[in-house]
């Protein structure tokens, strides 16, 4: 979420106490509607905030902005996942600490989101972005959901044969090797809920058959950026038989294509082994939790979304598009009527009903009438 190519200043970093060695803090992190959400103190006050290493720039919700009364310093333009561009404001925190006092991050300039805030169904105040930990190596756990960051006087232990260089300065962009010699170019982006999601260029540079196989194409709802909701899209669905992270194989990854800036390395490949990133270095790690990995992903050809409390159709795959279409209203879950819903408690916890079964019958009020469809 939320990419800009700039030229980022240092943030003034102290380190309690102040003696020449290594020191590390632990940040516990939950998974909140797919998002890392840590806690940090700003101005020496707990707060939420989504860890996100796709973030160029720290962010703050204009709600907190104006309940601490932090002015406009100056503004800069900003790409989100969505590919939107807008202008956003910039404020300056005055400082920020790790809940254990171990970091302090001061006079940290902070782009500003308008209000209402774009992430208001997320209990946080803001993104920690990579521009705070660029002078930091960062080791992200996903089995023990901790973030450890350690300052970067020695440089991590962690095998050669596991690391990618940056391909961008400060950003965890790196190059992914799919199929028998080929490339893409992409950003671990822990804003990302999912394993890979493709741009729609790399998608049109790779040759079809010796890097991928197509699946099918369909019609769905953007994901949740910095500028909101995207419009609906035609996108494509592709499997890659193999695919390369830092030295780790990868077999059958399903991606579907998307504006982002990059293509996306999400948060999902934390399910499958251990991320160091040493911004100073500019090197990413990856310690898989076995040598090659298979990824059973059967997606639905059906995506359904929350509208003003409706259960709603937002994606469309395959020969389902000779079925039913995007907005069509979901009418019963299993022969039961459904009710109403909430659209942020939908995000955050989904759909209770479709969680129970593997295989759930939808009603759908359709064009032609009611139809019945297996999710």
């Amino acid at each position: 979420m939320r990419y800009k190519i700039i030229i980022l200043c240092l943030l003034c970093v102290s380190v309690f106490p102040s003696i020449a060695q290594q020191y590390k803090a632990e940040l516990p992190y939950r998974m909140v509607g797919g998002k890392m959400v840590v806690e940090m103190k700003l101005n020496g006050t707990l707060r939420s905030f989504i860890f996100d290493t796709g973030a160029s720039r720290t962010t703050l919700t204009g709600e907190f902005c104006r309940e601490y009364g932090l002015a406009v310093t100056d503004s800069l333009e900003v790409t989100d996942a969505n590919g939107r561009k807008s202008f956003y404001p910039l404020v300056q925190i005055d400082s920020m600490e790790t809940p254990d006092n171990v970091f302090r991050f001061k006079n940290v300039p902070a782009m500003k989101l308008p209000e209402p805030s774009p992430l208001a169904c997320f209990p946080i105040d803001g993104l920690i972005g990579s521009d705070l930990l660029a002078q930091s190596i960062v080791v992200i756990d996903g089995q023990k959901k901790t973030v450890t960051i350690t300052t970067a006087e020695k440089e991590s232990s962690v095998s050669l044969r596991k690391m990618a260089r940056f391909m961008q300065a400060r950003m965890p962009v790196i190059s992914l090797q799919v199929g028998s010699g080929h490339n893409i170019i992409c950003l671990f982006d822990t804003g990302c809920p999912r394993f890979l999601s493709l741009k729609e260029s790399d998608f049109e540079a790779l040759p079809s058959g010796s890097a991928y196989e197509f699946l099918s194409e369909g019609r769905s709802v953007g994901s949740i950026g910095v500028g909101g909701i995207a419009a609906e899209r035609v996108s494509r669905r592709v499997n890659f038989p193999l695919l390369s992270v830092a030295g780790t194989k990868f077999k059958n990854v399903i991606a579907e294509t998307a504006t982002p800036p990059y293509t996306l390395l999400g948060v999902k490949l934390l399910d499958y082994g251990k991320v160091t990133i040493d911004y100073p270095r500019a090197r990413f790690y990856f310690e898989s939790y076995k040598p090659e990995n298979e990824l059973e992903e059967k997606p639905h050809n059906v995506g359904l979304q929350v509208k003003d409390g409706d259960l709603v159709v937002a994606a469309v795959w395959g020969d389902m598009k000779d079925v039913v279409e995007m907005g069509d209203k979901v009418l019963k879950i299993n022969g039961k009527p459904v009710g109403k819903y909430d659209f942020c408690e939908s995000i955050l916890n989904g759909i209770p009903e479709l969680k129970a079964k593997k295989k759930t019958k939808l009603t759908i009020q359709t064009r032609e009438g009611e139809k019945v469809i297996i999710y």
